[in-house]
C-alpha cells in the first residue's frame, strides 16, 4: 500500500513493546514452565501465571500507547479484560468450589498463553501497520 512511511518513533516503540513481550514469554516458559510451575503447589501456580498476563499486558498497553494509535488500545485493553476476567472466574471456581475439568483448564492453558505470548502483539502490529499506513 503506498501512503507516508511509518514514524521511527512508532516504529521503536513497537520493537521495543515486542522485546519486553518476547522476554516475558521467554521467562515464563523456560523459567515457570519447564521449571518451578511442577514444584509449587496450585494457588501459587495461578498467581505466577496471574503475573506473567499483567506483565505482558502493561508492556504492551505501554507500547501501543507510545505508538499513538488509540483505537489499537482499546482493542488491546478490550481482550485482555475480556479473556482475563474469564480466566479469574475460573480461577476463583478452581479454588473454591472443585477443580474444573481438565478440557477446560486445557482451554484456560492456551487462552493464558495467548495473553503471555506476542502472537497478540505481533497481530496488532501488523493490522496498526495496514490501517494507518
Amino acid at each position: 500500500m503506498g501512503g507516508l512511511p511509518e514514524p521511527p518513533r512508532r516504529r521503536f516503540y513497537f520493537w521495543i513493546g515486542l522485546a519486553l513481550i518476547t522476554l516475558l514469554y521467554c521467562l515464563y516458559y523456560i523459567g515457570f514452565i519447564y521449571g518451578l510451575a511442577r514444584r509449587i503447589p496450585l494457588r501459587a501456580n495461578h498467581f505466577v501465571k496471574f503475573c506473567f498476563i499483567l506483565l505482558s499486558y502493561v508492556a504492551g498497553a505501554y507500547a501501543l500507547k507510545r505508538q499513538g494509535i488509540p483505537w489499537m488500545v482499546r482493542i488491546w485493553n478490550g481482550l485482555y479484560l475480556l479473556v482475563l476476567v474469564g480466566l479469574l472466574l475460573l480461577g476463583f471456581y478452581d479454588w473454591g468450589i472443585a477443580r474444573a475439568p481438565l478440557s477446560i483448564r486445557i482451554v484456560a492453558d492456551d487462552l493464558q498463553e495467548f495473553l503471555v505470548s506476542p502472537i497478540l502483539y505481533v497481530a496488532m502490529g501488523i493490522i496498526g501497520r495496514r490501517m494507518v499506513s
